[in-house]
């Protein structure tokens, strides 16, 4: 399969195309730098010089492509996230980006999917019940509400017919040694205080950014089109992954953040990410077989804070032989 991807030297990306290149498939990805090429070309993909915003660089992209994986996002950076402002470039690629992109896909006669990771803190407050892109209607925030105008271009593509497929994978709060998030919440947690908004008895839906990679690849060619959730297997409460996080970090507990201070780091994503969204995944499951190496983060908070103490001390310079020498 000849598969086109946009974001693909992000935290998502990269882990999608080294799957991609493994399982044979030809990978060609968005790229607007030389060092974006290099990266790509490293992962084992073709660089492709084209702009999101142009309908006519997309065609020419899009060549005999039979696979969209749209994962273009730009996140601010948590030290600007707390401006309205700051997630406006985001909102663009989510809105008219994906709407150039499917229309590009609409005019080429060989691409039949197209696949797009959305956010599954779109999701009201819903307590202790489980809910699902079949169930419960989405509740987005101001800098969420983009995010189903994506949804929206991936429905019209699969609209189309012809034997086209368009899904969106509502995605649970990514995290990994390469998510910016994680680390800021682990820094968070160093220092004694638990990283994440939200009442205790809350559910927070989260998943491993290697089980997010692995759904998007899995859906290529698996399950029909529509909305679906790709979360932990085992959601839990803010209270049970401020315990995993302590343990993790060797903390007995974690004190709360002062409702100002989260509230200041957080900025407009506060409300959702305070939500209790207690997700399931099984539809997902049931349509393609896909299953969450990490079953929650229990299992994924120790896997975390081991690799960045892993790269911490691949990074640390070796003054050992120095220090030897300084001795004799």
């Amino acid at each position: 399969m000849k598969v086109f991807v946009t974001g693909a030297t992000g935290v998502l990306g990269r882990p999608v195309v080294r799957r991609l290149v493994a399982a044979g498939h030809t990978v060609r990805g968005l790229s607007r730098s030389s060092e974006n090429a290099t990266l790509l070309h490293r992962l084992g993909a073709e660089p492709v010089d084209a702009d999101l915003f142009d309908l006519v660089s997309l065609q020419t992209a899009l060549r005999d492509a039979d696979a969209v994986l749209h994962l273009a996002t730009k996140i601010p950076p948590s030290t600007r996230a707390w401006r309205l402002s700051a997630w406006a470039e985001n909102d663009r690629i989510r809105r008219d980006g994906t709407h150039a992109l499917v229309t590009a896909a609409l005019a080429s006669p060989t691409v039949k999917t197209f696949v797009y990771p959305s956010f599954a803190l779109v999701y009201p407050e819903s307590g202790d019940e489980w809910i699902d892109a079949e169930n419960t209607p989405a509740a987005p925030t101001a800098i969420e509400a983009t995010t189903l105008d994506a949804e929206a271009e991936v429905a019209r593509f699969a609209a189309s017919g012809d034997g086209r497929r368009g899904l969106a994978l509502r995605m649970g709060a990514l995290y990994s040694p390469d998510a910016p998030s994680a680390q800021d919440q682990l820094r968070i947690a160093h220092l004694g205080f638990v990283p994440v908004p939200g009442r205790p008895e809350g559910y927070m839906p989260l998943v491993w950014v290697d089980d997010a990679a692995n759904a998007l690849v899995v859906a290529l060619d698996r399950g029909d089109s529509g909305i679906y959730d790709i979360v932990d297997d085992h959601p839990l409460r803010r209270a049970e992954i401020a315990a995993a996080i302590a343990a993790a970090v060797g903390r007995k507990r974690l004190r709360p953040l002062p409702t100002w201070l989260m509230d200041l780091a957080g900025g407009p994503g506060t409300e959702s990410l305070s939500r209790s969204q207690r997700v399931s995944n099984s539809r997902f499951k049931a349509a393609t077989g896909w299953t969450p190496n990490v079953r929650d983060a229990r299992a994924g908070m120790p896997l975390l804070v081991r690799a960045d103490a892993e790269r911490a001390q691949e990074a640390a310079p070796s003054d050992a032989p120095e220090r030897m020498a300084a001795r004799k």
